[in-house]
């Protein structure tokens, strides 16, 4: 019987998941006895990552860019008895730096160990890449988006009369996303001092203003698959039936040769996109609620008998509908401060599938080629007609990218892979710059542009 254990590495990873079977674990211990064996060490800049972490589209005048905060693992000893092999080891991390448009690694450098010094990514301003380290020389600090070098740190950035009291919290490793944080929708950075005061940070002008609000935890491994899709609010697509989907909308169903197999909409995790719509959403709801309160100061101007009036008053025939419409103005008013109070206190996304579009008249599905082990997956892009029905685009194979991990595992597909090290399958990421859709699937980076589905780069991270 086989064990893994990482005495510096939580969590364990293909071993602690569902349907990852006897043979897959054997093979991988196998594997990596044979390399440790022979002192195997990964190059942490140059070797095949193991896992992605966090992932942002930066978009500036530097150019589209791909930041990948990314792991290698490495073993450091063996243990064996009872029947059992343990190998241990740690974790390292490098942050790295891609051309959307290419896919060329435009710079890349090294965080360290993730437990000892860990650096976390937490958002972008123009020019500038924000991170918070625990290594006290670097702290909170901004790197270059392409080089990704350290271009001001916290000591440098605490030269500013208005941040040189300030003292940052120096919280344990795995809870620096409580105290440090990036507000999407403000475009602020969120920090914490040492006394567990919060307080917002403008990434332009180095602004400090203390705040109650507590700072919202950053989900970097997001699912970009679902068979439920979004173009706007309440407005619902399903994919649905299997083995093969069809999709589902305005009371349509598609029929062949519009179904998928296995197939999913492919949701957009930008987190830029997802405070563009949020922004918009609340510039809406403050719209509504200033339209009404405007028509109810207009009416208690031109009718204050019927707004002062008591509710038992007496009011004549002709009255009546004054009294109703003043009703239902006032109704109007508070049901739109009620919307943006709970809009607040419970921080609602305004599309919860949003899909990946240009023109919120096109989408796109990933679905399996065939009903096999070593399937691979296909993306398709489909188009809305006006009168609700759907017609095909284009399809781009993506060979190599198996539909089903764990299957494909089984069958033998990953044994060059994990020859070189320990990967982890479960990280994807998606969404567009407008030009490209670009995707991260089982440590494979690639991208399709969006008008002819021909596949512009694919590359191993």
């Amino acid at each position: 019987m086989f064990a893994i254990s990482r005495s510096r590495l939580l969590p364990l990873s293909v071993f602690g998941k569902p349907g990852r079977n006897a043979r897959f674990r054997a093979m991988f211990v196998a594997v990596t006895m044979l390399l440790f064996s022979g002192c195997f060490h990964k190059d942490v800049m140059t070797d095949r990552a193991d896992n992605v972490v966090a992932t942002l589209l930066y978009q500036g005048e530097e150019g589209n860019l791909i930041i990948s905060k990314e792991s290698v693992f490495q073993a450091t000893s063996k243990e064996s008895g009872g029947g059992v092999t343990n190998i241990s080891g740690y974790t390292e991390m490098r942050l790295s730096s891609y051309h959307v448009a290419t896919g060329e690694l435009a710079g890349r450098v090294e965080l360290g160990d993730m437990m000892e010094s860990p650096c976390n990514l937490l958002g972008y301003s123009p020019g500038k890449i924000w991170m918070y380290s625990l290594d006290p020389q670097i702290g909170l600090h901004y790197r270059d988006p392409i080089k990704l070098e350290v271009v001001k740190s916290w000591p440098q950035l605490s030269e500013k009369p208005n941040l040189s009291a300030l003292k940052l919290a120096h919280p344990e490793w795995h809870q620096i996303d409580q105290y440090f944080g990036y507000d999407w929708v403000s475009d602020q950075i969120r920090l914490t001092d040492e006394s567990g005061f919060k307080y917002e940070l403008d990434p332009n002008t180095l602004d400090l203003k203390r705040v109650e609000a507590d700072i919202a935890r950053v989900d970097w491994d997001l699912d970009i698959t679902n068979v439920n899709g979004q173009f706007e609010v309440n407005q619902s697509i399903y994919l649905e039936g299997g083995p093969r989907s069809v999709i589902h909308f305005a009371d349509k169903k598609s029929q062949d040769p519009i179904s998928f197999l296995e197939g999913s909409w492919m949701i957009d995790v930008n987190l830029r996109a997802a405070a563009d719509r949020k922004r918009v959403w609340d510039a809406g709801l403050q719209k509504q609620l200033k339209a009404t309160q405007d028509s109810l100061s207009v009416f208690s101007e031109k009718h204050p008998e019927i707004i002062q009036a008591s509710p038992n008053a007496d009011y004549s025939y002709e009255l009546r509908d004054l009294r109703d419409k003043a009703y239902n103005l006032q109704r109007d008013f508070e049901s739109a401060q009620r919307e943006i109070d709970n809009w607040k206190r419970y921080d609602k996304k305004v599309l919860d599938y949003p899909l990946i579009t240009n023109d919120k008249r096109s989408a796109y599905i990933l679905h399996a080629s065939m009903i096999s082990d070593t399937a691979h997956r296909i993306v398709t892009r489909v188009n809305l007609a006006a009168d609700s029905t759907w017609s095909i685009a284009w399809e781009t194979h993506l060979m190599g990218i198996y539909h089903n991990t764990s299957r494909a595992a089984s069958a033998g597909a990953f044994e060059t892979v994990f020859s070189k090290g320990n990967p982890e399958f479960d990280y994807t990421w998606a969404t567009t710059d407008g030009t490209y859709l670009v995707l991260i699937l089982q440590l494979h980076m690639l991208a399709i542009d969006m008008k002819t589905g021909k596949l512009a780069w694919n590359i191993e991270i």
